[in-house]
């Protein structure tokens, strides 16, 4: 599952508002004395290599996010998705020009910790929020040149050519009759716009769809109001959040003898690793070759004279693969479920994926006086799961599937979750921690909390 914050970014085009206006023909007015919108948006977003099963290369996700936007550059988005294994994210971000602000409202994926944007990050976002009101842009872009657009003989529309708010250069196709914008283009995107409706003196379109190139990644449906004040306590943060917390420099975190964790990352994710006399296996290569290799370093300092024998990766979605061939060396094989090497090739390239061997049935890994069993899963989230035990140290590895946070307290477990318990209950596993790429390894008395919290939830679910 993507980072937190990753994740976000994607999901909201992020904020601000010079002022609301209207369009008659090319030339913007602005609007008085209207001071912010209020979008109400539903779409589907499809994300790559984050799919339930290796075969597909996306993934549908349902989105929700309700926008406030403030001409004088405050905003607050309000973010919900619901990813493979019945995951959900729901984050609220809030900023000015001074810098933003991101908390999880759900408290598992950050926990309690507040993560912070500086200026110009969130004039990004600023900038990016613009897109979704393509009446704005008229208005910042005011004082732009307008030319023909290339191509169109009848002149029925013109091109228009500036730099957004971050100062990223984009530019617009506005239909002359009418003085609606038909798309808007930057360095990576491109917004069509359809179907637009009055609100009060603003055009509005109520469909917008996203575009890397030629592909399409977002479509919404927008619900748009306009209003005259906002509550300045709506772009608050809520109580109970804390400043996100220093987690010290790339180490490894022993566990138990012979069974580690790396804490430290630049991206907060995690690998595991156990290690036996004579070699060493590793659990999920999260994020790029650059932090892998800072990572496998580490591994080799930490248990000097080991062969690298083994990559286990807990599911081929990108962000727990992304790092492999940092470790791909002669004699390495890569584990992963069944039809895993379909997602590494398409991902990875070739060369990384002909050292792919699908477990489809238990396996034992030999490490030298330490066994690990590997377990594949038919996880919700993904078909090609694998769950690693290494029977000494009683240490279950997983990801995705069981989540603690950094900082903050148990969540209740998603689907996923009950999933996992199955196998620990069918297998009889003996567990004494439970190790995740994300947050903070869990004790079997958490994990049993989680459960617990999960069943009361729903149980409170059923009563209302």
């Amino acid at each position: 599952m993507m980072p937190a914050l990753a994740t976000l970014r994607l999901l909201l085009p992020a904020a601000g508002i010079s002022c609301l206006l209207a369009c008659q023909n090319t030339q913007a007015q602005t609007v008085n004395p209207l001071t912010a919108a209020i979008l109400d948006m539903q779409g589907t977003r499809l994300a790559s290599h984050q799919a339930a099963t290796p075969q597909s290369a996306t993934q549908e996700i349902k989105l929700k996010q309700q926008l406030i936007l403030q001409k004088d550059g405050q905003f607050r988005a309000i973010s919900d998705s619901l990813w493979p294994g019945n995951i959900r994210f729901h984050f609220l971000s809030t900023g000015n020009k001074d810098g933003m602000a991101v908390v999880d409202l759900l408290q598992w994926r950050q926990g309690v910790e507040i993560e912070r944007n500086n200026a110009a990050e969130a004039r990004k976002a600023y900038a990016d929020f613009l897109f979704l009101v393509p009446a704005f842009l008229q208005q910042q872009a005011s004082n732009s040149q307008s030319a023909a657009l290339p191509g169109d003989s009848s002149g029925k529309y013109e091109q228009v050519s500036f730099n957004d708010v971050a100062g990223r250069p984009a530019s617009m196709i506005i239909e002359r009759s009418s003085g609606q914008v038909q798309s808007a283009k930057t360095a990576t995107s491109t917004y069509e716009y359809a179907d637009y409706s009055s609100i009060h003196d603003l055009r509005q379109p109520q469909k917008i769809t996203m575009k890397n190139g030629d592909k399409v990644v977002l479509q919404w449906t927008i619900n748009a109001q306009v209003t005259e004040h906002v509550d300045a306590h709506s772009f608050d943060l809520p109580a109970g959040y804390i400043e996100k917390q220093d987690k010290g420099t790339l180490r490894a975190t022993q566990i138990a003898p012979g069974t580690y964790r790396v804490d430290g990352s630049e991206s907060g994710y995690h690998t595991g690793f156990s290690v036996g006399s004579h070699s060493v296996a590793i659990y999920d290569a999260p994020i790029n070759t650059t932090e892998a290799a800072k990572v496998k370093a580490l591994i080799e300092q930490t248990a000097p004279g080991r062969k690298l024998a083994y990559i286990v990766l807990s599911h081929t979605h990108r962000d727990h693969i992304g790092g492999t061939p940092s470790y791909a060396q002669e004699g390495v094989q890569i584990l992963t479920g069944k039809d895993g090497k379909l997602a590494v090739e398409r991902q990875l390239g070739q060369p990384v994926a002909s050292k792919v061997v699908e477990v489809t049935e238990q396996r034992e890994l030999d490490l030298g006086g330490r066994s690990i069993r590997i377990y594949p899963m038919v996880s919700s989230h993904a078909s090609d799961m694998l769950v690693a035990y290494d029977k000494n140290s009683q240490t279950l590895f997983q990801g995705d599937l069981f989540y603690l946070p950094e900082i903050g307290p148990i969540p209740p477990l998603f689907d996923v979750g009950l999933e996992l318990d199955s196998l620990i209950r069918q297998q009889q596993l003996q567990v004494q921690q439970l190790v995740g790429v994300h947050g903070r390894s869990g004790s079997l008395q958490e994990f049993q909390k989680a459960l617990e919290l999960r069943m009361a939830a729903k149980s409170d679910a059923g009563k209302t």
